[in-house]
């Protein structure tokens, strides 16, 4: 094979076209061959991409609902809108970005996708109407939920893990967590000092901050570095063996088949499917867990949008509303792990029907509260869930079909996904509207969260079909 041959087959982030290119796959060549596994940094460049993206969580958006609704005089739905123009717009890149990740990996996706992201804060801190806001707060929310979305980052965390595969999406959610529980008593205090202009300035600072670390660090497959999931098949020193794990065999040789020989053993208890989008479509679990993820996420939504502003409207202080944003948050850290422990002893499947169940109590709970008490309650079990779902849901649609094409799966799952996201918030505001309160909005939620726990009884994992 010639020169030109050569660099027509490498792997698309392995091209060295730009001086910068070099630098960094220089850094990642040092330490990919260093004592630790790759796939590691590269949740640790998911982690602090997580935490600068929390601004355009619906707990977040809670805290904004208020003063800019009350500053330029809009309805609680002419707000939220906002919210719901945003996560269309991610439905209808989702897929696009699935392609981009499987086919070219996620670093300058992620990289442009985090200034974007940056930008649109900081155009949130100057808006004066409502088309302004729409404008910004969709461009920030997109980025936010498709490549930047836990759906996509962690679809990115599952190519680098097989059997470690749970642990290190809860470690790449921390940040997410991190950031919720840090950033909400800091932008509320930003609030009620300078402003909410001030809030929205901060994290746009915050996010440009970081926006080298995605684009030195992260790249598409451990194979693409020579290297196996989980960081099998390598050496003492923490080297991969010799041979190239994308070579197979034939070209490897001996150290090739025993490179592929130690990944097939290292997956002895793990069947391990790789369907593509073609034919994981031909699947009706596909569907139906599509139409499950759309039904939770429109459930879900309208409680953590919402949440904040029904407990000042019960009467509970605004300081303690705004702190069940990092109760909420909080709780999410140890669930991460309790749930993920339960994924791995009962199945991803069975765990994400606790997880839903579990959903339910806490939109009860948070219907109910009246009391700083009953408001911390309410928060510290919906987060709990939210922080089992984000990494079961992700377990489960890597184990019922593969890694390889995940990022594709996952993109065309993310429109259902976002359909739900983004109705949740907006028929909540509608109910609040109409009826003054959110009693009924929140009724509503708990009968489609038991009507989605039914649906996912009934889907069923496909045949496996090792590639």
């Amino acid at each position: 094979m010639n020169q030109s041959e050569q660099g027509r087959a490498a792997p698309p982030e392995t091209r060295k076209s730009f001086f910068l290119n070099r630098i960094a796959d220089s850094l990642v060549a040092r330490l990919s061959g260093g004592r630790f596994y790759y796939g590691w940094y590269i949740v640790a460049a998911v982690f602090m991409v997580e935490i600068t993206s929390v601004g355009f969580n619906g707990p977040f958006f809670s805290l904004f609902l208020k003063p800019m609704s009350q500053e330029f005089g809009w309805t609680r739905a002419m707000t939220t809108g906002a919210v719901t123009i945003g996560t269309l717009t991610a439905a209808s890149i989702g897929f696009l970005m699935g392609w981009v990740l499987d086919r070219y990996g996620p670093r300058w996706m992620v990289a442009g996708a985090v200034v974007l992201m940056g930008a649109a804060y900081i155009g949130l801190s100057q808006v004066n109407s409502l088309l302004a806001f729409y404008l910004a707060y969709a461009v920030g929310r997109s980025m936010m939920q498709s490549p930047l979305g836990r759906s996509m980052l962690n679809a990115l965390t599952s190519k680098w893990f097989v059997r470690r595969r749970a642990i290190a999406i809860a470690f790449s959610s921390l940040g997410g967590i991190l950031g919720g529980t840090i950033m909400a008593p800091v932008a509320q205090g930003i609030i009620n000092s300078y402003g909410w202009r001030e809030a929205w300035a901060f994290f746009g600072l915050l996010a440009l901050s970081i926006v080298m670390v995605p684009w030195l660090l992260l790249r598409r497959l451990p194979e693409d570095l020579g290297l196996l999931p989980d960081g099998d098949g390598r050496g003492p020193a923490g080297q991969p063996v010799s041979g190239s794990a994308r070579s197979g065999p034939e070209a490897a040789g001996k150290a090739g088949r025993r490179q592929v020989s130690l990944f097939r053993r290292s997956r002895a208890t793990i069947k391990e499917s790789n369907l593509t989008l073609a034919e994981a479509s031909r699947e009706a679990s596909f569907w139906l867990l599509c139409l499950m993820v759309a039904v939770n996420f429109m459930s879900t939504t309208g409680v953590t949008f919402h949440m904040v502003p029904h407990f000042t409207d019960v009467g509970i202080p605004s300081a303690v509303a705004a702190a069940t944003v990092s109760v909420f948050t909080i709780a999410q850290a140890p669930s991460v792990f309790l749930w993920g422990f339960l994924a791995d002893r009962l199945g991803g499947k069975r765990a994400l029907l606790g997880v839903l169940w579990t959903f339910a109590l806490g939109t009860l709970l948070v219907a109910r509260a009246h009391s700083p008490l009953g408001a911390y309650l309410g928060a510290a079990v919906f987060g709990s869930a939210l922080g089992g779902y984000m990494l079961v849901i992700d377990v489960v649609w890597a184990d019922f079909f593969g890694r390889r094409h995940l990022g594709s799966i996952r993109g065309a799952s993310m429109s259902f996904q976002l359909v739900g996201n983004a109705s949740g918030s907006l028929i909540a505001a509608f109910l609040y509207d109409l009826r003054g309160n959110y009693d009924f909005a929140f009724k509503v939620i708990i009968v489609a969260l038991l009507a989605a726990s039914l649906l996912l009884m009934v889907i069923r994992k496909p045949q496996p079909r090792t590639a």
